[in-house]
């Protein structure tokens, strides 16, 4: 088995393709509409990934306490994401001047691998590991 994809509830698909876009290399493969639900789906992919966005005319924000790294992961349930790069200083500093919004600086995790999380438009945690 492998990881199918990855789905985000997001307040607005167009900025999120955006960002995904711009800094992920993903591209949108299929798009739905379902106006009797108020819903839109826009699926995204690059050759090793897959994220699914869903956009909810009536939806609920981002609970302030899922917003910040560590009170995150106290609270039961999937907590973000990770997608790995062979160049973490060049990822790093790609982001850094982009000037995208981060909730950790570059560390070294437990195995010896450096990572860094940062956030989406919407204030999800997307981490970026180095393979």
């Amino acid at each position: 088995m492998r990881l199918g994809h990855v789905a985000l509830s997001v307040s607005s698909v167009v900025r999120s393709v955006a960002f995904y876009k711009k800094y992920f290399g993903l591209r949108i493969s299929a798009r739905y509409s379902f106006k009797e639900k108020g819903l839109v789906i826009v699926l995204l992919k690059n050759a090793d990934f897959s994220l699914e966005l869903f956009e909810f005319k009536k939806r609920k924000p981002l609970p302030q306490y899922r917003k910040t790294l560590d009170k995150d992961l106290q609270t039961v349930g999937v907590k973000h994401f990770s997608l790995e790069t062979k160049n973490i200083e060049g990822v790093y500093k790609k982001f850094k001047k982009a000037r995208v919004k981060f909730a950790t600086e570059l560390r070294v995790f437990a195995n010896g691998k450096r990572y860094f999380f940062i956030k989406d438009p919407e204030g999800i945690l997307v981490e970026i590991m180095e393979a």
